[in-house]
């Protein structure tokens, strides 16, 4: 009898937390991630963003954070530089702490993309300061050709 009690005992310590509920060890970046997937599932974006936001902001958990991560990522994106830029902020800490998630692997065409748009718009900024100063430039050499006409047909009035 003591024998069957001793690996009764036993057995509970060596199972640790695994014989108490699933929630209620659950600290940290777990306990905000089923409500924030509700209000998304509901259509409440800007309340999931302020859950997912609280998730990442508490001590990393792998399976939470790196979703919390990559699903922040696409929530901010939007118009303009700023969403671009804070979408490229989730991302990149998403590969750099959690580099073989599966978050992650899904991330990578998407920050790539996103980068590649920075890249164009920068590029596109190039242009348009370029432009402008050609067009500054075509000015000048306008007023140059008819301050050239001018003067060849004073020279010809003179001739004459």
């Amino acid at each position: 009898m003591r024998g069957i009690i001793f690996i009764i005992v036993a057995a509970f310590c060596l199972t640790g937390c695994a014989t108490l509920p699933h929630g209620s060890h659950d600290k940290g970046a777990g306990k905000e991630m089923p409500a924030a997937l509700q209000e998304l599932a509901k259509g409440r974006q800007d309340a999931a963003v302020v859950l997912l936001e609280k998730v990442v902001a508490e001590p990393g958990s792998k399976g939470v954070t790196d979703e919390a991560l990559f699903r922040l990522s696409v929530l901010s994106l939007g118009h303009g530089e700023k969403s671009r830029v804070t979408s490229i902020r989730y991302l990149e800490r998403l590969r750099r702490e959690y580099p073989d998630s599966k978050w992650t692997q899904q991330a990578r065409p998407l920050l790539d993309y996103l980068k590649s748009v920075g890249d164009l718009v920068r590029q596109n900024q190039n242009l348009k300061s370029h432009n402008i100063s050609l067009s500054k430039e075509n000015k000048e050499l306008h007023r140059s050709i008819n301050r050239l006409k001018n003067l060849d047909l004073q020279t010809e009035h003179k001739t004459e």
